[in-house]
């Protein structure tokens, strides 16, 4: 069975890519692939002791800082996701030149394999914020079960950028070097560490629609409020996601017959 040109076969090339990419990117290192665990939860344990040790920040009407760090990790985690899968995909289709030209494999396969690479500190964020539910003697609940969707949904909206941004960086090298900094922006301009509420009335209408706002909500109402995210909410990640995959494939399958001559 064929789902947008892609196969069964396509799984296994793909997890196969994954595999080589995530050794390529500790390559040589003494730990190796436990850098991968070990980079986001430093990380995490950083902002963790920053905001609730140093600064002792807290949410209004909490008595402590912990409620504030799993609000914040809750939201934070994904981010790192975000910005992990982007950066990956940008870079796919120049660091994996000799890939492009000496074998043949559908080359859509690697912005989908730089996504994945994200879901490696968001595997790692998740784990910690379950970590710091139980301490703070939070149960588990069925609305844990909405997060492999929001997961599901994640994974599309990030694809579909990511072939963008693969494709034009092909022709505008620069596009990778200027991403950071678009993303430091991008994380600071979205309700993301600090809450909606704190921004003007205008403000909060306007960036209630914020993808990226939206995503952190979708993880943040079932695992720390007990909440299954709403209806519209799921069903604008949805048709959002699926537009944004199937254009960037589309936009991606345009320009791949020119990325010979670029590489």
């Amino acid at each position: 069975m064929r789902v947008l040109g892609f196969e069964r076969r396509d799984l296994r090339m793909s997890l196969a890519l994954f595999r080589m990419s995530l050794g390529d990117r500790f390559l040589g290192s003494a730990l190796g692939l436990v850098w991968a665990l070990a980079n986001p939860l430093l990380l995490l344990g950083i902002m963790s002791f920053v905001f609730g040790f140093v600064f002792k920040t807290r949410l209004p009407g909490a008595h402590t800082s912990l409620s504030y760090i799993i609000w914040l990790i809750s939201g934070y985690g994904p981010w790192l996701a975000v910005a992990e899968s982007l950066s990956s995909s940008t870079g796919s289709v120049v660091g994996n030149s000799g890939l492009v030209k000496n074998l043949i494999f559908k080359r859509e396969l690697l912005p989908i394999v730089g996504t994945l690479m994200g879901f490696v500190p968001l595997t790692v964020s998740l784990l910690y914020l379950v970590a710091l539910l139980a301490w703070s003697g939070t149960a588990p609940s069925l609305s844990w079960l909405a997060v492999p969707l929001i997961l599901a949904l994640q994974f599309l909206l990030i694809g579909g950028l990511g072939m963008f941004l693969a494709g034009i960086n092909v022709f505008v090298r620069d596009t990778s070097m200027v991403l950071p900094h678009v993303l430091m922006v991008v994380l600071f301009a979205s309700p993301i560490l600090y809450p909606i509420t704190s921004l003007p009335t205008k403000a909060q209408r306007v960036l209630t629609f914020n993808p990226l706002y939206v995503l952190s909500q979708g993880y943040r109402m079932p695992l720390i409020q007990g909440l299954w995210p709403p209806a519209w909410m799921v069903a604008y990640l949805l048709v959002l996601a699926l537009l944004v995959f199937i254009a960037g494939l589309a936009f991606f399958r345009r320009l791949m017959r020119h990325f010979d001559s670029r590489l």
